[in-house]
């Protein structure tokens, strides 16, 4: 996957084990998890989880999360389903909170314009992001 360079026997990622895929499914986290956040608010504000959308819609993010990441693996068998299923279920529960997070914030945009707490949440989601997509990059190139 990617040029390996050693320091001190671990395995460190290259800038080219970043793929345009793994970079996009970062940000998309990261803007997810940011939401995530809000949608907290709102399930601590008393909101009931699956309120904003109907459940259908939900089954269909998840079964389409696992199909993409299913058919988008370069490997197949149980590294590919195994990957396939915890990418489902993080990015589902994130989709899941983020949307009532979105909803949240659209009843009350005051949350995340206040003092421009919504970038800094958005700038620690971001950051989150990137530092879990470098351990993850780190793991597979070091083969563990």
């Amino acid at each position: 996957m990617g040029d390996q360079s050693t320091t001190g026997g671990s395995a460190v990622p290259s800038a080219s084990a970043a793929t345009g895929y793994g970079v996009t499914l970062t940000l998309v986290g990261a803007v997810l998890l940011a939401l995530g956040y809000y949608g907290l608010q709102a399930i601590e504000a008393g909101r009931e989880v699956g309120e904003t959308l109907p459940e259908p819609i939900y089954v269909f993010v998840f079964a389409l999360l696992f199909v993409i990441e299913l058919l988008n693996s370069r490997l197949l068998g149980l590294y590919a389903l195994g990957r396939a299923v915890a990418v489902t279920v993080i990015y589902g529960a994130l989709f899941v909170i983020g949307v009532e997070g979105g909803a949240y914030l659209w009843a009350n945009p005051e949350v995340a314009l206040d003092d421009y707490v919504g970038l800094t949440v958005l700038a620690g989601a971001m950051v989150a992001a990137a530092l879990v997509y470098v351990a993850y990059l780190t793991v597979v190139d070091s083969g563990g």
